[in-house]
């Protein structure tokens, strides 16, 4: 008798098992109502040297490898246009050394940006002035200007990833 309990039981589990994941579908359900997209150039407000051509590559790689949507070089040829200018770059001290603590040895960086997605077609916006805040720690170990530089890289990867989630997640 336990046996047959056993495999009726097992039995059912499988079958509702895949009855249950039958209509799974991986990834995002929403329709895009966009299938070409053009990343205007960054417009930078803040002074963060050499940043421009490192956001501008951060955001267009996570566009490309989330793969919904197509690059496209030109806004003409794009269903929509999206552009993001960085407007504030500053820094907090979060940690000060421990034998002078005149001297941070630990800043918090913080990048803030807004980003704008225009539909090519109609002229509208999707949206306006999106804010977007993105902050990391800098270790001031090597010193700070290099350790600033290495970070920059790290905050536009962020910045894209929020971006990346405004334009195609559903508003």
């Amino acid at each position: 008798m336990p046996r047959y309990s056993f495999r009726v039981f097992s039995t059912l589990a499988i079958v509702s098992f895949f009855a249950g994941c039958s209509n799974y579908q991986l990834g995002t359900s929403s329709k895009l109502t966009i299938t070409t997209l053009h990343v205007a150039p960054v417009k930078m407000v803040a002074l963060v040297p050499q940043a421009e051509p490192i956001i501008s590559t951060q955001l267009r790689t996570a566009f490309i490898q989330d793969g919904r949507l197509t690059l496209e070089n030109y806004a003409a040829a794009a269903d929509a246009t999206l552009s993001v200018t960085i407007h504030d770059y500053y820094r907090e001290v979060g940690t000060v050394r421990p034998g002078d603590t005149g001297l941070a040895r630990k800043f918090i960086v913080t990048l803030t940006a807004e980003a704008t997605l225009t539909d090519n077609r109609s002229g509208e916006d999707f949206f306006t002035a999106r804010k977007m805040i993105v902050k990391r720690d800098v270790y001031t170990d090597s010193g700070q200007q290099q350790a600033e530089y290495q970070i920059l890289p790290l905050l536009a990867e962020d910045l894209a990833a929020k971006a990346s989630h405004a334009v195609l997640d559903t508003w």
